[in-house]
């Protein structure tokens, strides 16, 4: 059995530290926090025996392991002391007083996003895991499954992740088994991709499958535009999908105008130019375009526009037509001369043409 010996003298009541609570207990983990109030109390009760981690995890219903992750990401946070004597005893000592110095670069940093987990996945023994595929026939039934997918037996390694996305994440049985699915039918068999993509979903606060659903349709709408694009990209990146989030959502697009414009990108620029969609679909937004046959309508009217500035353009180069009037050179003719020789050409013509 694994000891921890307290050094901190026990008062009859329990205080957490205010500095705590506002500065360290908001960017913790639940678990974690979890460890951190019990073993205060415990520690912090009068004649307080020792007490072994196996039966700490059993109290709080975690797992070995996790109770010493917790108690070491404290120790590297500065706010208490945990100590590793032997194989069975540790060393545990809580401050009252606010670190001073700024955290060991070593401890584990949460990610500057909506996260809320730890980027460390827990080191889970297989005795442990053994131990829950007899008392669980949830986890049994999970691995058997996640077998018939990946079409092949689960190695340890195997049944350790897919454990965590239980245990560590806190997915349900039915999401894990959804994620399973959806990253088979996607040719992607690997556990540590899958892993991957469980961390992600948990990051963007997916805990269910109706909002895993809803996120895979949009993916699909992610990447089938960039597809459109000539990109087969298997990632998208968050520029990416920011830019196209805003086609979808504040232009309020749908799919079969956004690939409108996707395939005239492709013709103008033969290269997959996000900017030149955005700067067609900015058109067509001011334009008020909704549809497929909007984008018609405003391809005829640029025709006809085109079509009238090129022949009032070619009109005004073109030379002005002569008629049978104006042939003739302008002169100022005398017309009573004229009278005068055609009058003396008749004569000459009955004379004979002299």
């Amino acid at each position: 059995m694994a000891y921890i010996k307290f050094l901190t003298q026990a008062p009859t009541f329990v205080h957490l530290p205010h500095w705590f609570i506002t500065d360290y207990m908001p960017k913790s983990l639940g678990g974690y926090l979890k460890v951190y109030i019990y073993l205060f109390a415990q520690s912090n009760s009068p004649a307080q025996p020792a007490l072994s981690l196996e039966s700490v995890a059993h109290t709080l219903d975690m797992l070995y392991s996790e109770v010493i992750q917790a108690l070491k990401y404290w120790d590297k946070e500065g706010v208490l002391h945990f100590k590793e004597l032997s194989d069975k005893q540790f060393e545990l000592d809580f401050y009252l007083e606010k670190p001073k110095t700024v955290p060991k670069e070593t401890a584990p940093k949460l990610p500057l996003s909506k996260t809320i987990i730890s980027q460390s996945r827990p080191e889970y023994r297989t005795e442990e895991i053994n131990l829950y595929m007899q008392d669980s026939t949830s986890v049994n039934e999970l691995f058997k499954i996640a077998e018939q997918y990946l079409g092949r037996l689960l190695t340890n390694t195997d049944q350790k992740i897919l454990y965590s996305f239980y245990d560590w994440l806190h997915m349900p049985f039915d999401l894990i088994e959804f994620l399973i699915e959806y990253c088979a039918s996607n040719n992607h068999t690997a556990i540590h991709y899958i892993e991957k993509v469980a961390i992600s979903w948990v990051d963007e606060g997916i805990n269910t499958v109706e909002q895993a659903k809803e996120k895979v349709t949009l993916d699909k709408r992610y990447f089938k535009i960039l597809s459109a694009l000539g990109s087969s990209k298997s990632t998208i990146t968050l520029a990416e999908k920011k830019c196209i989030t805003r086609w979808l959502t504040e232009y309020q697009f749908s799919l079969d105008v956004i690939l409108e414009a996707c395939k005239r990108t492709v013709m103008q620029t033969n290269k997959p130019s996000l900017n030149y969609v955005d700067s067609i679909l900015i058109s067509w937004y001011d334009a008020k375009v909704k549809t497929l046959d909007d984008v018609i309508l405003i391809d005829k009217a640029y025709e006809s526009k085109k079509q009238l500035s090129s022949e009032n353009k070619h009109s005004s180069k073109r030379p002005q037509k002569m008629t049978k009037f104006n042939d003739i050179y302008s002169h100022n003719w005398n017309f009573e001369e004229l009278e005068k020789l055609e009058s003396e050409y008749i004569e000459r013509k009955l004379n004979g043409g002299n």
